[in-house]
């Protein structure tokens, strides 16, 4: 199956750590959601935003090993989402998206996981630096 990480499993040694079989295949982008953070990373809908990120194949027992480290079904909720490459290829894969929303600062640990994930996919930095900005409908 299909997996979309935008957050910390974007890092593919944080990945490979968590789910060994997984396999990373493209960078992707999911239309609609804006990436912020609730300490954690989150998407949330908004119709002209859009979350950069990596699909993965991951098993079903990857899929019970996530839920139980993403905290579902009580931090995170799990999502079918419509992502697309950029050859404008769609495909639907599960993502994770936090059940209670209140936009927080990420630890510094944990938002340098994210850097590095988007470093490992060639994902423009500016784009997370704009969720870490983002604040309340306040952009900074």
């Amino acid at each position: 199956m299909l997996y979309f990480a935008y957050a910390s499993n974007l890092s593919k040694e944080y990945m490979m750590s968590r789910c060994p079989e997984a396999v990373p295949i493209k960078k992707v982008v999911l239309k609609g959601y804006r990436l912020v953070f609730n300490q954690l990373a989150d998407i949330i809908i908004e119709e002209k935003e859009e979350v950069l990120g990596a699909l993965y194949v991951i098993s079903k027992q990857e899929l019970e090993m996530l839920d139980r480290l993403e905290g579902y079904p009580d931090l995170y909720d799990r999502i079918v989402v419509e992502v697309e490459d950029e050859r404008g290829n769609k495909y639907d894969a599960l993502a994770y998206s936090m059940v209670e929303k209140d936009i927080q600062l990420p630890p510094e640990q944990y938002y340098n996981i994210l850097l590095q994930g988007y470093k490992d996919w060639n994902l423009p930095i500016n784009k997370l630096e704009k969720a870490k900005n983002y604040r309340q409908g306040v952009e900074k």
